[in-house]
């Protein structure tokens, strides 16, 4: 899964996130070991950008590829497709918290593009 984060026009930042267990994502330069578990969400990857980046208004996009079990993954451009890609609650909470500049999350679903709120994403209880 892959998350950016759009600021005007321009995605200044892309965190990234694996459904396969046990993988290991790069981390970037603020982890000593070099690697990321897969419990770290894209959408938290990507806002690591704001820690260092004074910004007024910023969007998430937030989007999964996904290859058709029944084509061969080295065709190029065959079977490949937007899979569901709703962002987690918990890290869409955090966000709010931390980042009240994030103004949109987009993200695909049920094979259409929807565009809400931080605050519609992650209802309290």
């Amino acid at each position: 899964m892959f998350c950016g984060l759009v600021v005007g026009n321009s995605v200044v930042n892309v965190g990234t996130s694996s459904p396969s267990p046990g993988a290991r994502l790069h981390g970037g330069s603020s982890n000593p070991s070099g690697a990321q578990s897969t419990n770290r969400h894209a959408e938290m990857d990507a806002l690591r950008y704001l820690r260092t980046h004074e910004v007024r208004k910023a969007r998430l996009v937030v989007v999964r590829f996904t290859i058709a079990e029944d084509e061969d993954p080295r065709q190029e451009g065959r079977g490949r497709f937007f899979g569901d890609s709703r962002p987690c609650v918990h890290c869409v909470r955090r966000i709010r918290r931390h980042h009240p500049n994030v103004s949109a999350v987009t993200f695909f679903e049920k094979g259409e593009w929807i565009t809400e709120s931080p605050e519609a994403c992650s209802p309290t209880r």
